[in-house]
C-alpha cells in the first residue's frame, strides 16, 4: 500500500496552531491553518518552512481544509495565503466561511491596532483570502481534482464545525477537528458515516480528564447565578455591584444564554435547575 504521510506542522503536543499537512495518493493538504494564544514571535503561527522554503505554498498544496472558525485552526490563514503565497483553493463549511474574517479581523486590531505589532496581516490581506474559500455544504462529497475527493460531517463544538474525510483512490484519511459527542441546548453531537480510514486524525484535548456532566456543571452556574441576584448582582466577596459575567464571545456563550433563558427561578436555591435538552 502506498505510504500516507501526517506531519504536524503546529500543535503536535500543545492546544493551539492546529495545521497538519497529510500526503496521500501523492497529494497534498493542509488540515487547518491555526494560531498561537501563547507567543507573540515567529512560533505564533505553523513552520510553513517545512512545506517549502523557496517558492509559494501553492505548488505544493492541492487544497487547504478549514475544520472552524477558533483562532487556533484558523487564524493563520491570511498570513499563509496573502504573506508566504497560496493560491488554491482553501474549504470550510457556510457558517465558518462567514465568522472566520469577522474573528481575523478583531485578531488583527487587537495586535496591530493596539499592540502596536508590524509585519502583521491587513484587513485587505483578509479579504483577499476570503475569497479564495470554497464553501463545503455538510455530507457534501468535493471533488478537488480528477483524484482527490473531500467529504464534510457535523462536528458539534461550535456552529459550522466540520470532520472531512479525504479520499484519494482507494485510500482514506479521517481528520475530526474539535468535536462534542455530548449534546447540549445549542448544537447536537458529531456523526460520521461507517467508514474504515486508513488513518485517523483527532483531537484529544479532553482525552484523559474526567468531566463533570454538562447537567451539574449547568446546575452549579445556574446555582452562582441565582445567589447573585438574592445578592441585588454582587458576586460573593464583592461590596458593590453589579456582578458581570465575562465568557469568550466565539460562539460558546450560546449555552449558558440558553440555559439562562430556560432556568427555573424556585425560592430554594437547591431546588435550581435547567430545563432537559430538547
Amino acid at each position: 500500500m502506498p505510504e500516507i504521510k501526517v506531519t504536524p506542522l503546529g500543535a503536535g503536543q500543545d492546544v493551539g496552531r492546529s495545521c497538519i499537512l497529510v500526503s496521500i495518493g501523492g497529494k497534498n493538504i493542509m488540515l487547518d491553518c491555526g494560531m498561537h494564544m501563547g507567543y507573540n514571535d515567529d512560533r505564533r503561527f505553523p513552520d510553513f518552512s517545512y512545506v517549502t522554503q523557496n517558492g509559494r505554498l501553492t505548488d505544493f498544496l492541492d487544497c487547504v481544509i478549514i475544520s472552524h472558525f477558533h483562532l487556533d485552526h484558523c487564524g493563520a490563514l491570511p498570513f499563509m495565503s496573502e504573506m508566504v503565497g497560496y493560491d488554491g483553493p482553501i474549504y470550510m463549511t457556510h457558517p465558518t466561511k462567514a465568522i472566520c474574517p469577522i474573528l481575523l479581523e478583531d485578531f488583527r486590531k487587537i495586535t496591530v491596532d493596539k499592540k502596536g505589532e508590524t509585519n502583521f496581516f491587513t484587513s485587505q490581506m483578509i479579504k483577499d483570502c476570503m475569497k479564495k474559500v470554497v464553501p463545503l455544504n455538510l455530507h457534501q462529497t468535493v471533488q478537488v481534482d480528477d483524484e482527490l475527493e473531500i467529504k464534510a460531517y457535523y462536528a458539534g463544538h461550535v456552529l459550522g464545525a466540520a470532520m472531512v474525510q479525504i479520499k484519494v483512490g482507494s485510500e482514506s484519511v479521517v481528520y475530526t477537528g474539535d468535536y462534542n459527542m455530548t449534546p447540549d441546548r445549542h448544537l447536537g453531537a458529531a456523526w460520521i458515516d461507517k467508514c474504515r480510514p486508513d488513518i485517523l486524525i483527532s483531537e484529544s484535548t479532553y482525552a484523559t480528564t474526567i468531566r463533570d456532566s454538562k447537567r451539574c456543571r449547568e446546575r452549579d452556574f445556574l446555582k452562582k447565578v441565582h445567589e447573585s441576584i438574592e445578592r441585588g448582582g454582587k458576586g460573593e466577596d464583592e461590596p458593590e455591584g453589579p456582578h458581570l459575567l465575562l465568557h469568550r464571545a466565539d460562539g460558546e456563550s450560546e449555552p449558558l444564554l440558553q440555559a439562562l433563558h430556560h432556568v427555573d427561578q424556585p425560592e430554594d436555591p437547591k431546588n435550581l435547575r435547567a430545563e432537559e435538552h430538547v
